[in-house]
């Protein structure tokens, strides 16, 4: 959920193609297929891999769709061909169903609370025949995947945050720019000057409906990852320019209060944190607040965490993505994070010793540096087993 990027060539490119992007794409590589979940949500996903290999959960974020992993899992699926992968749409997100018109409308944050995200992934669980998987999250995704290894710690065998934090309410982002400043800012006065009441008529509307220059909005603002491929970027708008107006007001009506600060002291599930140095939603600070709510579930022996950076340059004065790995970094950079994954995803994993960064001279070219990582790991001493 990135605020900006700073425009350059790949932003220039996809613009040029914005009139012609509306019409959804879809992959020969990862079809969708569907399963009617009993709470009435009906989810697509993707599956590949091995049918009996380990299984492995990705969570997609905000406004994205199972299409936001598919190049990671492309590389995963190399690395580790043993591995049962699944990437769902998530309620409201992409080729997956609204919760229920009916009661949902007048208070969209009610159905789009990060646990209602996570008793879905249980219930499809469920439906796959699933007793427990590993969990890799982006974004809104991995808080999501919080909340399912805080509810469900059985369920779960080994976590993955990416670009992730402890807590979203009182945050800039999300609560002065996406709620204020965008969503029930300039969306809803839109909207509301059309005569429509707000939020129970816009459920299904899209953001197209509130300004039908959204789709250059997105490709400039929220559709971006400096260092990704213009054509992948260009794959994801659709889904995105399509997404609810009631998905993008119950997310950030439900992110406005969540708060795990506290809650992650209760975290038993070993987890990586992967995070890029040019994240413009979740800084810096972000990541300080998560390790001090992860350190209390170490001092208490309940699990342990390695945090990795990705990138080498800091979020500049500008507060946009200039030179590095940003928000998205794993569209610019899915092999590294396949990497990663697939050495951690496994009894006693940890993550590589690769530092991952964008090529000073092309910022679209990811270079790693071998054994040079930016790596905390967070495991107490003198607890039991270790």
């Amino acid at each position: 959920m990135p605020r900006a990027v700073r425009p350059g060539g790949p932003v220039v490119a996809v613009l040029l193609w914005v009139p012609a992007l509306l019409a959804a794409q879809e992959s020969p590589t990862f079809p969708k297929q569907r399963v009617d979940l009993p709470n009435g949500i009906s989810m697509a996903y993707v599956e590949t891999g091995d049918p009996t290999g380990e299984p492995v959960i990705f969570l997609h974020g905000y406004t994205d769709t199972s299409r936001s992993f598919w190049p990671t899992i492309r590389h995963l699926v190399e690395l580790r061909p043993d591995l049962r992968i699944f990437a769902p749409d998530q309620r409201g997100h992409g080729d997956s169903s609204m919760p229920d018109a009916e009661t949902c409308p007048a208070a969209p944050q009610t159905c789009f609370r990060m646990a209602d995200f996570a008793f879905d992934v249980l219930a499809f669980m469920d439906a796959m025949g699933i007793d427990r998987a590993h969990i890799v999250g982006h974004s809104m995704g991995s808080l999501v995947a919080q909340e399912l290894a805080l509810e469900a710690p059985d369920r779960v065998g080994r976590l993955a945050l990416l670009a992730s934090a402890a807590r979203t309410s009182d945050h800039p982002v999300i609560g002065e720019f996406l709620l204020a400043e965008l969503v029930e800012g300039s969306w809803k006065e839109a909207l509301v000057r059309q005569g429509h009441a707000y939020p129970e008529d816009v459920y299904e509307l899209t953001s197209l409906d509130a300004d039908p220059e959204t789709a250059r909005w997105l490709i400039e603002n929220w559709v971006v990852e400096a260092t990704a491929d213009p054509a992948f970027l260009a794959s994801v708008l659709p889904e995105t320019a399509r997404t609810p107006m009631g998905t993008w007001i119950g997310v950030v009506r439900a992110l406005d209060a969540f708060d795990n600060s506290e809650r992650l002291a209760e975290l038993r599930v070993p987890t990586l944190v992967l995070w890029p140095t040019q994240d413009v939603t979740f800084v810096a600070a972000d990541q300080v607040a998560l390790k001090a709510a992860l350190d209390q579930a170490v001092r208490a022996c309940r699990m342990r965490y390695f945090i990795k950076e990705y990138g080498r340059q800091p979020l500049p004065a500008s507060g946009l993505q200039e030179d590095d790995l940003g928000h998205n970094f794993h569209w610019g950079a899915s092999e590294a994070v396949a990497q990663d994954l697939a050495a951690y995803l496994r009894e006693g994993g940890e993550p590589t010793l690769d530092q991952p960064y964008a090529d000073p001279e092309d910022v679209r070219r990811v270079l790693t540096a071998p054994g040079e990582a930016r790596i905390v790991v967070g495991q107490a001493e003198g607890c039991p087993g270790r």
